[in-house]
């Protein structure tokens, strides 16, 4: 057995992707593609579930698993490997929990595609609430930038800003509510936080293009692509965290991006200063929307759900925190 784990997969309309290592994406997002086949290295051996056949037979690490020119897509899968964790994202679903050491990973009998996976080795078993939960937290910078005060600034920078709305409109054109806690969605929560920071963006000198202009009516493939294709300055993706993760901010930038670790940590201070909010650290990863988009982005986890709704629910506060954390990475 290969001592590195890697993987790839044959998705639709695509073809064969490149090998990627542990942790990492492989297949699409937001994209509507179905992966057809896949191979693993570094496993002891996998099957997967094939729509109109039903589970193949086992195969060794680096061997096809599915099929590859019959247009028939991978519903489930499964692998066998000590220590090994594995999740996939499933259409009309998301991201599942990880499944383990042979577990099924997937669904049967509902006809619905896996349209990515990620396999990670951990000697203790990884449960999360959805994508934006972390594999590995990297500390929180200790020097971080002190805010100027918004009536010192307003007026004295301009520049292109893409701010995205969390969840809303999935690429199917179903309703993405993102985590609830009681009567609480994360889509609501940041709509409104949303639309206070592009309205004082704007009243600061920027150009700011924005899905809360249309009540979160976008998927993350398409923001990403209008950021791309306008050309940003930044990207900013406004979240909160499940209603059991701890109080705290967590951006999200892309692996060893100095940029996206820098507008990070204008949003910790930012959220630290004005609202008394603390940190979890800065997640370094990547994520569709930081790996995808072509300049400086960041998913700024605002805060969890249930112990931070006394300060999202402040629209007008979060919203200033959003825009000084911006304004101080300019």
């Amino acid at each position: 057995m290969a001592d590195t784990l890697l993987y790839k997969v044959h998705v639709e309309n695509k073809g064969w992707g490149a090998w990627v290592q542990e942790g990492r994406l492989a297949g699409t997002v937001g994209e509507g593609l179905r992966i057809e086949a896949i191979r693993i290295q570094g496993v002891d051996r996998y099957r997967v579930y094939v729509e109109n056949i039903g589970w193949m037979d086992w195969v060794k690490e680096d061997e096809i698993a599915g099929t590859v020119g019959q247009g028939l897509r991978i519903e489930a899968i499964e692998i066998e490997c000590e220590n090994l964790n594995y999740q996939v994202h499933v259409q009309n679903v998301g991201w599942l929990d990880f499944a383990r050491n042979g577990e099924m990973a997937g669904t049967t009998g509902g006809g619905l595609r896996i349209e990515a996976i990620r396999l990670l080795k951990s000697a203790e078993p990884i449960s999360v609430d959805d994508h934006r939960s972390t594999f590995e937290i990297a500390p929180a910078p200790i020097l971080v930038p002190t805010p100027t005060p918004a009536a010192t600034v307003q007026g004295q920078k301009s520049g292109k800003i893409y701010l995205a709305v969390g969840h809303g409109i999935s690429s199917d054109g179903s309703w993405d509510c993102g985590c609830v806690d009681g009567q609480y969605t994360e889509a609501d929560l940041m709509l409104a936080i949303g639309k206070v920071a592009a309205t004082k963006l704007r009243n600061m000198g920027f150009t700011v293009l924005t899905d809360a202009d249309t009540d979160n009516d976008k998927n993350i493939a398409v923001c990403v692509n209008e950021a791309n294709s306008w050309g940003a300055d930044v990207y900013v993706s406004l979240h909160c965290d499940y209603n059991k993760a701890p109080s705290g901010t967590l951006p999200i930038v892309y692996p060893g991006s100095g940029d996206g670790i820098r507008i990070a940590n204008c949003l910790i201070a930012s959220a630290q200063v004005r609202l008394g909010l603390g940190t979890r650290g800065v997640i370094q990863r990547d994520d569709w929307e930081v790996a995808d988009t072509g300049m400086t982005a960041c998913i700024f986890e605002t805060g969890g759900i249930r112990p931070d709704i006394g300060l999202l629910t402040n629209a007008s506060a979060f919203g200033e925190v959003v825009v000084q954390g911006i304004y101080d990475w300019f």
